[in-house]
């Protein structure tokens, strides 16, 4: 079988929604956490200081096929709150989208994703020849059952109790296998490929045998996920009306790392698919995260509402034609360029001066105003205090170095500066006036605060 000229290789991207750096082996996992990750690494390069521009999905993905920051889209939330704003938004990228840019170099675009926000539904699919969206099928079961109720708790004990289901990885998997397969029997067209998987987003309820708690065990994390991790007991924990107790926690983070583990196997079946096709060595292979997920750091669990470095600080492994050892600070809008490079087509439509010079910036924008009358009314149902109010609708920016972190916030309090190394959890501000690359980048006509946009988080 002819091969695939090595000037234009086939592009695969994996986005694992959710995924913190420090589960992947890479990244400190302890070894045999990720091997399939981990063997990618050692094949290519695992990106020390990789960033995504947001906390959440929509404005991260935006900005990894787009290569421009959120609020520059106007895609830090979605113009009304739907996915399909969001999607009015895309569909008029035209070229800057990198899918439509890839096909006019003749590449095959397949897109694949369980996530709603990056599905078609939000303009995701908007250049590529197909896009399978393949929801999860016990979302959309208990979606129905929502509230606190007996049905709904019955429904979610069974769910942990026979643990059979995934979030839509297995469906995926079999779609990607047999567009690689159809694309190996035209070696003379390259193929991009982009995935995105929820595995390790909320519930975490992997199915077996990733999921190795016993009976109970599994009934009680399925629980803990009805009670905490529903989307307005996330916004409580965020306002400090709520806290998840110790053991729920920790269940919630051993499936988590579990949820990572089938994730990778997942990776490990796909990259076999591509080798036994011959296809492998002809193939970039990116994976990487659109953001973390918090686990109680600052009060939040989830993500959304903050910067902080497990939310931003991401993944980011390539193996490879055309991977690039990055050392230096890396914003996930630079992937478009460096999937253009390894195309061999220009990176015009992605133009350096989009993104602030030496630092990587995030954006996060509140899903509403405090004034909002659902603000209003959820403040009022919980007695949530003006402090509770300030944490769910600030907006926020940061800037870094790797190094150094500079975060500015709209609700009036002064700009934290803190040194990455001697204090990763962000606890101590500095009281050195910022390094003027980081003003700048913060300052970056891009990178401005434009709260008060309405939206919901994904």
């Amino acid at each position: 079988m002819a091969e695939t000229d090595p000037a234009r290789p086939n592009v695969l991207l994996v986005v694992l929604d959710a995924a913190r750096r420090d589960a992947l082996t890479p990244y400190g996992a302890p070894a045999g956490a990720t091997p399939a990750i981990a063997d990618l690494a050692r094949r290519g390069h695992a990106l020390p200081h990789a960033y995504a521009t947001s906390s959440w999905t929509l404005p991260s993905h935006a900005s990894m096929l787009t290569g421009a920051l959120p609020r520059a889209l106007g895609l830090s939330q979605p113009p009304d709150g739907s996915p399909q704003s969001a999607r009015a938004v895309l569909s008029g990228l035209g070229d800057r989208l990198l899918p439509a840019r890839l096909g006019a170099a003749g590449y095959a675009r397949h897109g694949f994703s369980a996530n709603l926000w990056a599905s078609g539904h939000a303009g995701f699919d908007t250049g590529f020849d197909d896009f399978t969206y393949r929801p999860s099928e016990r979302v959309e079961r208990n979606n129905l059952l929502l509230g606190g109720g007996r049905r709904a708790r019955l429904a979610w004990a069974l769910e942990g109790l026979g643990s059979r289901s995934d979030d839509g990885a297995d469906a995926l998997r079999g779609a990607l296998t047999e567009s690689i397969n159809a694309a190996a029997s035209q070696p003379d067209r390259p193929s991009f490929w982009f995935v995105n998987l929820i595995e390790c987003h909320s519930p975490y309820l992997p199915p077996r045998p990733w999921n190795d708690l016993g009976p109970a065990e599994r009934v009680r994390a399925a629980i803990d996920s009805q009670r905490y991790m529903g989307f307005e007991a996330i916004c409580l924990q965020a306002a400090g009306g709520s806290v998840v107790p110790p053991e729920s926690m920790a269940r919630m983070r051993h499936l988590y790392e579990r949820s990572i583990a089938y994730m990778d196997a997942w990776l490990a079946d796909v990259l076999e698919a591509l080798d036994r096709r011959g296809i492998l060595e002809q193939t970039l292979v990116i994976v990487t995260a659109d953001h973390g997920e918090s686990f109680g750091e600052d009060g939040f669990v989830a993500h959304g509402f903050s910067l902080g470095e497990q939310l931003i600080n991401v993944p980011l492994v390539m193996a490879g034609p055309g991977a690039e050892p990055v050392e230096r600070v890396f914003s996930l809008a630079e992937l478009p360029q460096v999937i253009a490079r390894a195309a061999g087509i220009s990176c015009d439509p992605w133009p350096s001066e989009d993104l602030p010079a030496g630092a990587a910036v995030a954006q996060y924008d509140p899903m509403a105003p405090a004034d909002d009358p659902r603000i209003v009314d959820f403040a009022a149902r919980f007695a949530i205090g003006a402090e509770g109010v300030r944490r769910l609708t600030t907006a926020v920016t940061a800037a870094t170095d790797g190094v150094h972190k500079l975060v500015r916030s709209d609700d009036g309090a002064p700009d934290r500066l803190y040194d990455l190394r001697a204090d990763p959890g962000e606890q101590a501000p500095m009281s050195n006036p910022p390094p003027a690359h980081l003003r700048a980048a913060i300052e970056h006509r891009t990178a401005g605060i434009e709260g008060g946009a309405v939206g919901a988080a994904g």
